[in-house]
């Protein structure tokens, strides 16, 4: 079952939820929520593009590798052509729910979270990566590696504060 909620706090986000199903008759059940800094237009062009791509780059195969290929092309696409249309940024988390084979593919960009929680009330589980700079060490050396800057912003006052940010 797909079902779908939002709050909008600054108007910058987007989600979607469908399902698909593939060439190879493969029944897909994919949500996804972007959360835009700086602007609208980063998350939406995610959000209107993502499962386009999705589609495209699984050449209709539903398999994990596939999906986790497809995944992998999208992103990297998805990014390409936000920083081509906009100085606006956004985090992408997806889940790809294959219920045939009830498996669950995830993906995330930027420091927006999976999280499956089961019924039960047993503990969640983390299903991407965490890429928040804060908690990170491994985010923190591969961002510093690429070059990056990481620093608190500085309020009026000239102190610090807030989460540790790329510059």
């Amino acid at each position: 079952q797909t079902g779908s909620a939002q709050i909008v706090l600054k108007g910058e986000d987007a989600y979607g939820s469908r399902k698909l199903v593939l060439e190879s008759s493969d029944e897909l059940h994919v949500t996804f929520v972007c959360d835009g800094h700086g602007g609208a237009a980063a998350a939406q062009l995610c959000a209107d593009k993502l499962l386009p791509i999705l589609i495209e780059e699984a050449r209709g195969d539903g398999s994990t590798a596939s999906l986790q290929r497809a995944a992998t092309r999208a992103c990297a696409r998805l990014h390409a052509e936000a920083r081509a249309a906009s100085t606006a940024g956004s985090t992408l988390t997806c889940i790809i729910v294959h219920p045939g084979r009830r498996e669950v593919t995830a993906f995330n960009l930027g420091d927006s979270a999976a999280w499956m929680v089961p019924r039960d009330g047993s503990a969640a589980t983390l299903l991407a990566e965490d890429h928040r700079l804060d908690t990170s060490e491994a985010e923190r050396e591969r961002v510093i590696a690429l070059g990056g800057r990481l620093a608190h912003a500085r309020g009026l006052s000239g102190e610090p504060g807030g989460p540790l940010r790329l510059w």
